[in-house]
């Protein structure tokens, strides 16, 4: 009983005694002022390198001409080195769009619709900068491009300041995000972008496929969405015409997507802002452009029919053609199964399977769980390459051997032959290209055939075929689809 008093007795007290006050809520106006502080923060760090793009283009443009390396109209000079033509007639083109300063080498982010079939490409950056620019790499699956300024004697190179890049992974649905663009050509006639704010209103919007906007992607059934799908970020900022390639920023002041309005669909959310996002596998595509090089996609071999209705009663995951050779039918999948996980990651429909095997590079291994008869089955694949159609920029390209470059053979399964689909051999590398004149043109070696030794190794991946290749000095004899060819040194 003495106990229980004195814990009464302390209890008392405690209650009694002197209380520390609790801190007054911040008055709402205190809140507005230090959000608008962090907003207008964040555009001050990063609105000087965001840029804006003008683009010459021929009337019936079928090749990007502006593109480190190939031939293209000549620029003028004037005493100060920069175009001779006054800033005004830019600021009035109708060809325009934004883009993204991102490397220290001057490397500027932007869309590839933005600079697709250029003959010319003039920047113009914070500072009142102008200078001309060229393509080092471009992906029409991702729609996206890098570009730098032109280098030569006489030019001086743009004081650019790249933005850093962030994680769109770690953002939700609400979260603050400001979009920084050139819309309707503003930007060009000073270089300074506009800004615009708002909040994320879905992570993974699926955007249906407007046929006019993307024409490079033709007839193919499933491109009915838009090739990144459904990976775009929709944000409830409106994006005006001429903010394509601009940056989409969190509040930290960093890069968390790259505008494309062109994702805008038909009959729905006319006016709705997308974003190609900063995650893991965009950051990978970012990087791999930014290196000059070829962003290349995974690829396991399997089909849907594009037949699927409201009333069709098939499950979303169900597979219902696997390609020869591939390596679905490598891995032993079948018509009918159903796939549920990647590395452990559920995959409910083909849309979702479709962004995970893309996120992974030709020649990883991944761990695929179906469903087949009741029983759950695992299968480990071997990526390969998905045929990216339209035309791909890559100027960092592996060393020409002899006169021949090589690819993956899954190449040869969808229509990027000249010649139409093929079904690709079981094993060996295929032929990309071959130099007029070169030791593998005069043996005889011709685009899109198939290569499945050399030296006396088999190769099935281009990496086996530069190892077998490296240390050669004399003539090498290669096993091909049409017999054995030598190659002289």
């Amino acid at each position: 009983m003495s106990f229980l008093l004195c814990l009464a007795c302390a209890a008392t007290a405690w209650q009694d005694g002197p209380r520390a006050e609790a801190p007054a809520a911040p008055a709402a106006m205190d809140v507005v002022v230090a959000f608008e502080e962090a907003l207008t923060g964040a555009i001050a760090r990063t609105e000087g390198s965001v840029v804006a793009i003008h683009r010459d283009k021929s009337e019936n443009a079928g090749e990007t001409l502006a593109v480190r390396g190939k031939p293209r109209p000549r620029r003028v000079i004037g005493d100060e080195g920069r175009p001779s033509r006054p800033a005004d007639d830019v600021a009035i083109s109708f060809d325009f769009g934004a883009g993204v300063v991102i490397g220290d080498d001057g490397e500027i982010l932007t869309a590839f619709h933005v600079v697709r079939g250029a003959t010319r490409l003039i920047v113009r950056a914070a500072g009142r900068q102008e200078f001309d620019a060229e393509v080092i790499a471009a992906d029409p699956r991702s729609d996206l491009a890098v570009i730098v300024p032109v280098a030569g004697p006489g030019l001086e190179p743009p004081d650019l300041k790249p933005m850093p890049i962030g994680d769109s992974s770690t953002l939700r649905k609400g979260s603050f995000l400001i979009a920084l663009g050139n819309p309707f050509n503003s930007a060009m006639q000073d270089g300074r972008a506009a800004a615009t704010w708002g909040i994320l209103s879905n992570v993974a919007r699926r955007v249906v496929y407007d046929p006019e906007v993307w024409p490079v992607l033709g007839n193919d059934p499933r491109a009915r969405q838009l090739p990144h799908q459904p990976m775009l970020l929709q944000l409830d900022s409106k994006l005006n015409l001429g903010m394509s390639g601009g940056a989409v920023v969190n509040l930290k002041g960093e890069l968390v997507g790259l505008t494309t309005t062109a994702a805008s669909p038909a009959g729905y959310d006319a006016m709705a802002g997308y974003a190609f996002p900063m995650d893991p596998a965009g950051r990978r595509a970012v990087e791999t452009l930014k290196q000059g090089k070829e962003v290349e996609y995974g690829l396991i071999g399997i089909t849907q029919t594009d037949s699927r209705g409201e009333l069709d009663a098939r499950p979303p995951n169900r597979i219902d053609g696997v390609a020869p050779n591939s390596p679905a039918a490598q891995g032993e999948l079948q018509v009918g199964d159903l796939f549920l996980a990647v590395d452990g990651t559920p995959a409910r429909d083909f849309s979702e399977l479709l962004v995970a095997v893309s996120s992974h590079a030709p020649g990883d291994k991944i761990r695929l769980k179906v469903l087949r008869e009741g029983r759950e089955l695992e299968r480990t694949l071997t990526i390969a390459k998905y045929p990216v159609k339209g035309e791909v920029i890559a100027t960092a390209r592996p060393a020409a051997w002899r006169g021949l470059r090589v690819d993956h053979r899954s190449l040869l399964s969808v229509g990027v032959v000249p010649f139409g689909p093929a079904a690709p051999e079981p094993q060996g590398v295929a032929v990309r290209e071959v130099e007029p004149g070169s030791p593998a043109d005069k043996a005889g070696l011709r685009p899109w055939m198939t290569i499945q030794e050399a030296a006396g190794r088999a190769v099935d991946v281009p990496a086996d075929f530069a190892k077998a290749v490296a240390d050669q000095k004399g003539p090498v004899r290669l096993m091909t689809d049409r017999g054995p060819i030598t190659v002289g040194p």
